[in-house]
């Protein structure tokens, strides 16, 4: 059967009938031979992006072109500082003193052999992969079921053989208790391949979506959907995360009774469930913490302004993918995690489980982890809305620094050791001895092949230790009070020495370098301390107020 003729927009519109031949993807036209040289002659429209009208063919270019912030407002710009599209008004609003503003044709422009379209390309096929596996896992968890019960069905069986005739009637109540049971778990089964058959969907879909592009649209519409597309890609991330976790696969087994001793009942079929063994291994989570090296450190500190904290005191402070804060207050009872501007602004708050004291962001994921020292447990939040998530209970005494490498987290004590826990079982894999007291801190440097942690170790010995993952000492600084520090590109390491009200700057070999800050510059028993993205801020906690320095 011959395929539809398609007609020609512009000209259907004039009320004449002409065939298309032509698609532009910014008009969303289709065009004729006749309106494909008027098109081509208009100066405005010289540079719309022209493909045949066959790759149209069911699939759309459905760019989402509007802000998100600002109604009726089209993205016109990117901003290389944060890594995002904006339009006029955010521009003018929240981006005036950025230095790396680019128009979206400009910007785009390379980016079909970006390292962005490589990353994002490889995410949405580790998805993929992930999500064949879940179905493939699940499916086997359903055909698992059905030949368990087979199974106990031939042991109930032969085990009815052995015994008299008059146990009949509790013969029929076990089989009635197996089929009831199975219809359970039968249903948990097709409910659980039903969800992960309906993600993989998903994901291809957005498979084909970003493959479509590439091949067939223009740079800045493959720019603009890969740019909109991330936090698609994210949240199924997170979703995907938050899943695997609920899933469980079943095992039913029989036991038999002494009728001997009893014989009211002819056994009991037992549930053993295990936790889906599926796993998403993306690639931001083996790079995400990865950094690249500056041409030179932080070494001058200029004070910008202090942030007066309403109560508490701020343990621990993060900066996230968008240069936010995020705030871990433990003293306070409520609203003890909070969201702000990296001026000072304060966005949102939300209450964790218990008593948070340390924090850390899941990499290549909207969502961080936090310690609740009171609980012996770990919390999941979500950066984007600041809102607590799943909370798993760990075999750690007293929880306080944190870091998260890959799938695993790493842990510190009170008792001087850091715990290494599977993020998504919560089960402890490897303890570590670094010192004798409270790990307050700690921070992951991953360069090329080269892992290690910084912790700082407050009482006890008063060490900034740095070991490699698998517990070997690298060096050891004796400081007055660490309590928590942040790293600079090269390895360096700016420790705030709570006992003395000073940041100190340890050079990567594990030698003092100098203070940078003191008593003198507004530091008084200094917590927490974070750089910004670009390592031209940076935010020091002194219990109820942020310091902010610009540093270059």
């Amino acid at each position: 059967m011959a395929s539809k003729m398609v007609m020609c927009d512009p000209c259907s519109r004039l009320k004449k009938s002409s065939e298309g031949l032509k698609y532009c993807t910014d008009c969303e036209d289709t065009l004729c031979t006749d309106c494909i040289a008027i098109h081509s002659a208009v100066k405005l429209l010289a540079s719309h992006y022209l493909v045949d009208v066959s790759v149209t063919t069911g699939n759309t270019f459905n760019i989402k072109k509007d802000c998100n912030d600002h109604e009726g407002m089209c993205y016109e710009f990117y901003c290389s500082d944060h890594d995002c599209l904006m339009c006029r008004t955010c521009m003018a609003n929240t981006h005036r003193t950025c230095g790396k503003i680019q128009p979206i044709d400009v910007a785009a422009k390379g980016c079909r052999s970006s390292a962005m379209l490589e990353d994002i390309t490889k995410e949405i096929t580790e998805l993929l992969n992930s999500t064949k596996k879940l179905v493939v896992d699940r499916q086997g968890n359903k055909t698992r079921v059905g030949k368990e019960k087979a199974k106990l069905l031939k042991q109930i069986a032969k085990f009815r053989q052995d015994i008299n005739c008059h146990l009949d009637q509790l013969e029929r109540k076990l089989i009635s208790e197996v089929d009831t049971i199975d219809k359970t778990i039968c249903k948990k089964a097709c409910s659980d391949l039903c969800e992960s058959d309906k993600r993989q969907h998903d994901i291809k879909d957005m498979w084909q979506r970003i493959n479509f592009f590439t091949e067939h649209g223009s740079e800045s519409q493959l720019f603009i959907h890969m740019n909109t597309v991330k936090s698609d890609i994210s949240k199924q991330v997170s979703n995907f995360q938050d899943l695997v976790p609920r899933l469980e696969t079943f095992d039913i087994n029989f036991e038999a009774t002494d009728l001997i001793s009893v014989i009211n009942s002819l056994g009991s079929i037992k549930v053993k469930s295990s936790l889906c063994t599926v796993s998403l291994q993306h690639p931001k989570h083996m790079q995400a913490q990865t950094r690249e090296k500056r041409q030179k450190e932080p070494s001058k500190f200029q004070f910008e302004r202090k942030v007066e904290i309403p109560s508490g005191r701020i343990t621990c402070m993060i900066v996230t993918n968008d240069n936010n804060l995020l705030l871990c207050n433990d003293s306070i009872g409520t609203n003890n995690l909070s969201l702000w501007t990296e001026t000072g602004q304060h966005l949102k708050s939300s209450t964790a489980a218990g008593r948070p004291f340390g924090m850390a962001i899941v990499p290549g994921t909207d969502e961080a982890v936090v310690t609740l020292i009171n609980l012996n447990s770990i919390q999941f939040i979500n950066i984007t809305s600041n809102t607590p998530g799943r909370q798993v209970h760990i075999d750690v005494s007293g929880p306080l620094g944190i870091a998260v490498i890959r799938d695993n987290i790493y842990v510190g004590s009170s008792k001087g050791q850091v715990s290494i826990i599977n993020r998504i079982s919560g089960n402890c894999l490897k303890t570590l001895n670094v010192g004798c007291s409270f790990i307050t801190a700690i921070n992951p440097f991953i360069e090329k092949t080269e892992e290690q942690l910084y912790c700082c170790e407050y009482g006890g010995e008063n060490l900034v230790s740095c070991i490699k993952l698998d517990g070997t000492r690298v060096f050891s600084c004796v400081v007055n009070g660490p309590m928590t520090l942040a790293l600079d590109t090269n390895g360096n390491s700016y420790v705030t020495e709570y006992n003395s009200s000073n940041l100190l700057r340890i050079s990567s070999d594990g030698k003092k370098d100098k203070i940078i800050l003191q008593n003198s510059d507004r530091l008084n028993s200094p917590l927490a301390v974070a750089f910004n993205k670009t390592y031209n801020k940076t935010y020091i906690s002194n219990a109820h107020n942020v310091m902010i320095f610009n540093c270059n």
